[in-house]
């Protein structure tokens, strides 16, 4: 994936701590923490990583998924493939749900365009149940 591509179509600079951070997100199987992200960082400081967080959220390079009754933030780089998620409420492990439910299709709301979708399931995993 072309980071400088990304952060300029999202018109941002290409900084050092960006390009690492969406490295991070670019390798991750499944969302990471800003915790998680920073620790594979390194002389960065963390809160310098949560601000490029918040940055790329902002600018729509990120997306943000939250688990309820939890203190959990996930942040997952968006790309030409959207994902969802069954979540774990107990340990909150995520799952990658292989198909779309919607495949393809868009729903048609009166009087709204819709330009993409997440969905999350919540539930408990088979250890947790």
């Amino acid at each position: 994936m072309d980071m400088n591509k990304i952060l300029s179509g999202a018109g941002l600079k290409c900084t050092k701590q960006r390009i690492e951070v969406l490295g991070a997100l670019e390798g991750a199987k499944k969302p990471l923490t800003a915790e998680e992200i920073h620790s594979q960082i390194s002389g960065v400081a963390f809160s310098t990583v949560y601000r490029t967080i918040r940055r790329l959220l902002e600018s729509g390079v990120v997306v943000k998924t939250t688990i309820p009754k939890s203190d959990g933030v996930y942040y997952e780089l968006i790309g030409n493939e959207h994902r969802h998620y069954a979540i774990c409420l107990k340990c909150h492990k995520m799952r990658y749900i292989d198909e779309c439910p919607l495949r393809g299709e868009k729903p048609k709301i009166e009087d709204f365009i819709v330009t993409s979708h997440r969905l999350e399931l919540y539930g408990y995993c088979e250890g947790c149940k």
